[in-house]
């Protein structure tokens, strides 16, 4: 009898075991999920894993050099691309997106820097330009690198067509975090970069920029095909520069 009963849980054990392992293919069948799809939201969670901890390092470390030991401070200055990572945004999201068929968007965790302590060489709003700038400065040196990856594979004669994949869909989303950093918006980088460009006198255009930024982001993600056409340029410049490498 306690053999028998022995038996018959360890079967039960099993098959408990089977489904529970069989019940998320399951789901991801039901919506229409393929293996392709995971094998994409995979690399570009992973691609932007990478070029997330440059875009942020590179805030973090300008901020540092102007003198704000925020960053240090928050463990910030480092390459280490889980400290860059946000759990929603850089892999969450991402991985829903991209099995949903939805369009591929995520962000970092954001350097926190204080203008009060930067060198007085320069202005708070000068300063804050130049830490903003860096970090789509680094998505543009990342795309740079990686085309340049890719011709060197190209005349040393190596075919790999994953490896290949891999690096486009890292160079185009360099450029498409560069381009989309430096709309004039607020909270985006290029929100601050106008901040310091405007003069005295058309501060209450920043001041608008500012107030509604949230608004104006949400709009750009929610109207369809709104985000597409403002990132025609990224195509084409994406386009031309992988033209060249023929």
């Amino acid at each position: 009898m306690n053999r028998a009963f022995s038996a018959l849980s360890a079967a039960s054990s099993r098959a408990s075991a089977s489904v529970g392992s069989v019940a998320p293919v399951a789901a991801l069948t039901l919506l229409g999920v393929t293996a392709t799809d995971l094998r994409s939201a995979v690399i570009f969670v992973l691609c932007l894993v990478v070029a997330i901890a440059f875009h942020e390092f590179a805030h973090a470390i300008v901020a540092h050099r102007l003198g704000d030991p925020t960053p240090s401070r928050d463990g910030r200055v480092t390459l280490n691309p889980l400290v860059h990572a946000d759990p929603i945004g850089t892999v969450a999201l991402p991985i829903m997106a991209g099995l949903l068929h939805a369009p591929l968007f995520g962000w970092g965790r954001p350097v926190m820097t204080q203008p009060r302590f930067y060198t007085r060489k320069i202005n708070m709003r000068a300063g804050m330009a130049l830490v903003s700038v860096a970090g789509p400065l680094a998505n543009v040196l990342q795309a740079i690198v990686t085309l340049a990856v890719l011709k060197i594979l190209m005349v040393a004669g190596v075919h790999n067509a994953g490896l290949t994949d891999v690096l486009i869909i890292f160079f185009s989303l360099n450029l498409t975090l560069a381009f989309f950093n430096l709309l004039p918006i607020h909270p985006l980088d290029g929100g601050k970069i106008l901040a310091w460009m405007l003069p005295a006198r058309y501060g209450h255009i920043d001041d608008t920029l500012a107030r509604y930024g949230w608004t104006l982001l949400l709009a750009l993600m929610l109207i369809p095909g709104l985000l597409l056409t403002l990132f025609t340029p990224v195509a084409i410049v994406r386009d031309w520069a992988l033209r060249l490498l023929a």
